[in-house]
């Protein structure tokens, strides 16, 4: 039985720490040994070999740090998905899913469009880049100015309106819960006569 603690390599937090060894062959026996930070001072000096050597020094196993504050609750899995984006694309706009994976803003007058609705982003991206679209629950907007308890539906290129649609397809993408909240429900596209 060995008397050493053996560790795994791979949970040691290891510290590189380098030094120079000076040998001083003037008539000394003395070896000094000389930190990284003051060896431009030494360097200068007549009849010094400078002979770098490398020491690995151990430090303590990293550990877990106490929990931050807690952020505000986001939505439950599945409410958002994360897709790639078609082209550049602002947040707040109704996008369906192409064949590809990437989103697009939706228009109401296109049957392929309102039949691969996939929901609302909740953030913006450039063409390829990632983007947050949300499916189902509220989302909320300071900038917006809806009407508490009318209908909200999809609009011209992706944008939301709570003006019915005269023509294409009546998207119902959900309810005005108040001025600045959307609770989402989107429904089966009606086509319009």
């Amino acid at each position: 039985m060995s008397d050493l603690l053996e560790i795994p390599q791979e949970q040691l937090l290891q510290e590189q720490v380098q030094t120079v060894v000076l040998l001083e062959p003037q008539g000394s026996d003395e070896i000094l040994e000389v930190p990284i930070e003051h060896l431009l001072q030494e360097a200068g000096q007549d009849n010094t070999l400078l002979e770098p050597v490398q020491e690995l020094v151990l430090l303590s196993e990293a550990q877990q740090g106490p929990p931050g504050p807690a952020g505000i609750p986001g939505p439950a899995g599945g409410q958002v998905l994360q897709r790639k984006a078609g082209m550049d694309t602002s947040a707040l706009l109704v996008v369906y899913e192409d064949l590809f994976g990437s989103v697009w803003p939706a228009d109401p007058d296109a049957e392929s469009d309102v039949l691969t609705l996939l929901g609302v982003t909740v953030s913006a991206a450039e063409a390829g880049q990632p983007i947050n679209v949300q499916r189902m629950g509220h989302i909320d907007d300071e900038a917006w100015q809806l009407q508490p308890g009318k209908r909200v539906f999809l609009g011209g290129q992706g944008r939301l309106t709570q003006e019915p649609p005269q023509a294409g397809y009546d998207v119902l993408i959900g309810m005005a819960i108040t001025s600045i909240r959307l609770l989402l429900n989107i429904q089966d596209p009606i086509e319009l006569e």
